[in-house]
């Protein structure tokens, strides 16, 4: 007996306490008020004839002193119980900031089968009125009303010990009304190469508790590049009313896909699995907290899929169009413009908008021909925290003059799609003026030409007789020199034509100049990876050594290897022919790798050194069998 009084005092202390803080809470002063929102919701849109429906007039952001006692709501096919309303208050903390609430209520039943309505309601706050949305119920035969989740007798549990074994009781499933995601696309139909944002909402009912959530298939997005936008890790639910029923959503994904091609293009649905505890059942405090583990119920939540009607770019695109889509703004900006023969000089060239700014390629540039220039180094920089996905791309060239004298940039062109227009729009940088001093290493003057013959380049009038006297030399036109100061401006016109012709292919064919940097590049790649090696980076040396082999791979194919999932890759290798045991060296080789990043520890100095040589020797046979 001694125990159970001990039991019954100890839960009353607590009880107390409990009442004590609500008090406080709700007798907080004013300065805890926010913007005030009504809304009207019910706790049921399908009931059955032999049933009641509760509509509920919630106003945030209000402890009901300054609310005027707002009229029951008209309704048809539904006859009111009560006049005088059921009123409720509630204070939460959301954030670090408290919210008050309050609410009427009034019950109504059904007086036949068939649609009914709840008339919209007006509430006056202050001296402000606010309107309520209609809601319609649907009343079906009693034998038809979907089951509900049992209520038990909140009294139940009164005057258990929080210590006893808790009853057993079935938790309650949720439905489609209680529980869903929602895909949403930012628009549809779109152009190809267009961004379109799909943000999935979760929707949940008020007193729905989730945990242990997770993804319970890949998410792919076949036809689109895509990217991810940054989403609250800890969002904040928002209560909204959909369909008359009061919910909680929260955004538990949002990406930028960009299709590729034109035609009808799906996007997986997303797929969860979760633990969901609904507010039925029973309410005593000490009972929840030691039943917890048995009122989760597992649930699996999926969205609907996402088809997006692509349309093919119009005709006319410009010379200079790349296949951008999107909103941009071009800059050019080079780091000086005056500089000695041999020395380098930098061009920046940055695009900056909202597109696919990964994918993009560089713009075109006429580079005067007395310049070396060198591929450009290119840094992206993506912002993924708003609601669509921008950023900034950056070109930097370098030109190293051959030759002195005065030289002229043109402008620099770059063309893209307008899909708010329809059109296609181009950016033109100012022509870049350059001052070349000093002087060349090499007699480049001969590859110059003048409009006519200087005076200078004759010989004086003789005004004397001089004597002839024969000698043994050999003449100017018997001599080996001669003929190759003639031939030399030719070899080196031509060499300057060959020169050329190599940058323009390198510009105007995408494609051939990848393949021409593939080895370059992935070489570069294994160097830095045996440099982060010795630098004690475990993390980065096996991403470098995945970067060369998959960059060697997209630069061959002409492809973008960073949005290939493994499938994908395996299929255009074998596509390519491809053998099939050189594809599970590649596989292997990437597993390891996803290891390293992943694992670091779990590898010895001869195991790291391994991913090493065979990225080195997996090379070699892959560019074999692309050329055979």
């Amino acid at each position: 007996m001694k125990e159970i009084a001990g039991h019954i005092m100890g839960k009353r202390a607590i009880a107390g306490t409990l009442v004590f803080v609500f008090v406080a809470l709700t007798g907080a002063s004013s300065a805890l008020a926010r913007q005030v929102d009504v809304q009207a919701s019910v706790d049921a849109t399908t009931i059955g004839t032999e049933e009641s429906v509760t509509l509920t007039i919630t106003i945030d952001g209000s402890d009901g002193s300054d609310v005027q006692v707002p009229q029951p709501p008209e309704a048809v096919g539904l006859a009111l119980l009560q006049t005088i309303p059921r009123t409720q208050q509630s204070v939460s903390i959301i954030g670090g900031q408290m919210s008050r609430s309050f609410g009427y209520s009034w019950t109504y039943r059904p007086t036949g089968q068939g649609t009914a309505r709840i008339e919209a309601s007006t509430v006056r706050v202050k001296d402000r009125e606010y309107h309520t949305q209609a809601i319609q119920v649907q009343v079906v035969p009693q034998d038809q009303r979907p089951a509900r989740a049992r209520r038990t007798d909140p009294f139940a549990g009164a005057f258990r010990s929080p210590f006893d074994p808790p009853a057993t009781e079935p938790a309650p499933e949720p439905d489609e009304s209680d529980l869903f995601i929602r895909a949403v696309p930012s628009k549809r139909p779109a152009w190809q190469n267009e961004q379109v944002v799909i943000e999935y909402r979760l929707f949940f009912r008020e007193g729905i508790q989730l945990r242990q959530s997770r993804l319970t298939d890949s998410w792919d997005a076949e036809g689109f590049w895509r990217e991810e936008l940054d989403v609250e890790t800890r969002p904040i639910p928002r209560i909204v009313v959909e369909n008359g029923l009061r919910y909680n959503t929260i955004v538990l994904k949002r990406a930028a896909v960009f299709p590729t091609r034109a035609g009808d293009l799906s996007v997986d649905p997303l797929k969860i699995e979760s633990e969901a505890m609904l507010p039925f059942g029973s309410r005593d405090p000490f009972r929840s907290l030691f039943a917890m583990q048995t009122r989760f119920t597992p649930v699996q939540l999926e969205s609907p899929e996402v088809t997006i009607a692509t349309r093919p770019l119009p005709e006319g695109a410009p010379f200079s169009f790349n296949g951008a889509v999107g909103s941009y703004a071009m800059t050019a900006r080079p780091d000086r413009t005056s500089l000695e023969v041999g020395e380098s000089m930098q061009l920046s060239v940055t695009v900056n908008g909202r597109g696919n700014l990964a994918t993009m390629e560089a713009p075109i540039l006429d580079i005067p021909g007395a310049f070396d220039v060198y591929d450009p180094d290119v840094s992206t920089l993506l912002d993924r925290a708003g609601s669509q996905l921008k950023g900034s791309k950056t070109f930097r060239y370098i030109l190293i003059p051959r030759t002195n004298g005065t030289f002229e940039i043109p402008p620099i062109t770059f063309s893209w799609f307008d899909p708010g227009t329809g059109r296609y729009r181009t950016s033109l940088t100012d022509p870049i003026p350059v001052s070349v001093t000093g002087t060349a290493t090499s007699p480049l003057s001969v590859t110059a030409t003048t409009n006519g013959m200087p005076v200078d380049d004759f010989a004086p009038l003789f005004t004397a007789a001089e004597a002839w006297t024969p000698t043994d030399r050999l003449p100017l036109h018997a001599r080996w020199w001669v003929w190759s100061l003639i031939l030399l401006p030719l070899a080196v016109m031509g060499g300057v034509r060959v020169w050329r012709r190599h940058q323009n292919r390198l510009v105007r064919d995408p494609r051939w100049a990848r393949g021409r940097r593939a080895h370059p590049l992935s070489r570069k790649h294994l160097k830095q990876a045996m440099e982060l090696l010795e630098s004690g980076d475990t993390q980065g040396y096996f991403e470098e050594v995945e970067r060369a082999v998959l960059g060697f791979i997209g630069n061959r194919l002409d492809i973008a290897e960073k949005g290939l999932t493994r499938p994908q890759l395996d299929g255009l290798l074998a596509e390519r022919g491809i053998h099939e045991s050189l594809r599970n060296r590649l596989k292997a080789l990437l597993d390891l790798c996803d290891r390293g990043r992943f694992a670091p520890a779990s590898f010895s100095p001869e195991n790291k050194e391994s991913a090493f040589d065979d990225a080195s020797a997996l090379i070699p046979d892959l560019d074999e069998q692309l050329d055979a």
